[in-house]
């Protein structure tokens, strides 16, 4: 934590890496000891350390898990025990899966952690009823939807990308104008609401385009480009096309 001013907290699949521009973006990271990097992403600790390390990405101060529901401390990954007894407290995957195992057009897919029940649901019908069985039971959780492969995520109530990075800048000492959002889809919605300034890479979701705060920039550049730009813009730096029409 010595000499970091500022904190960079990003989404990582399709924002840190996918469209290109990592090396320039971990190049740029690297050359500034005053930033730190707190992600926030949907995969296991194991799938994002290797992508960090695949990127060559700086280690993070803090790696949020499973969209918010772990959190871990750089740079030796001790979880947040007191975090995750958060998650746990209304948390139950059996009763998910009992309410929702006889409902026709649904199936469990797959349980890729112990935050998250995957099902396959035939349609929009069928989703509507899987939301009222989970109210009806009165089941805390969130319900993530993938409309194109017709899966519906289910994850603890406090599962919240958003919500981990107020935890993690809180523990940091961090105030909110130090820290600087990235991502591209909706489960990014509640990094980029506006409580920080950020910036939505051009590959984000229309969606999220039309309802972000002015304090969200909309990058022209995809991917680590975009998330380069908009914090180098941050840090009042040039930014990509100042450089470039500089050049």
């Amino acid at each position: 934590m010595a000499g970091i001013k500022w904190v960079l907290a990003s989404d990582i699949d399709g924002t840190l890496v996918g469209h290109g521009g990592e090396n320039e973006l971990a190049s740029f990271l690297k050359g500034r000891l005053d930033v730190g990097v707190v992600y926030l992403t949907g995969r296991t600790r194991a799938n994002a350390e290797a992508l960090i390390r695949q990127y060559d990405f700086p280690a993070p101060l803090a790696l949020a898990t499973d969209i918010g529901a772990d959190v871990f401390w750089g740079p030796d990954m001790q979880i947040d025990d007191a975090w995750a007894f958060q998650q746990r407290r209304d948390w139950a995957p059996r009763r998910i899966m009992r309410a929702l195992e006889d409902m026709e057009g649904v199936s469990f897919q797959s349980r890729s952690s112990h935050w998250r029940l995957a099902f396959g649901v035939r349609d929009c019908a069928a989703l509507t009823e899987v939301k009222t069985r989970l109210v009806h039971e009165q089941i805390a959780c969130r319900t993530l939807w993938d409309d194109d492969a017709r899966r519906l995520d289910i994850v603890p109530r406090g599962a919240l990308k958003g919500r981990a990075l107020k935890h993690i800048l809180t523990r940091l000492n961090m105030r909110a104008q130090q820290c600087f959002v990235a991502g591209d889809a909706e489960n990014d919605g509640d990094l980029l609401e506006g409580r920080y300034r950020g910036v939505l890479v051009a590959n984000g979701s229309i969606f999220l385009r039309e309802r972000l705060p002015a304090t969200i920039l909309r990058s022209p550049f995809e991917g680590a480009l975009g998330v380069l730009d908009g914090l180098r813009q941050f840090l009042d730096e040039p930014s990509l096309l100042e450089r470039e029409y500089a050049g």
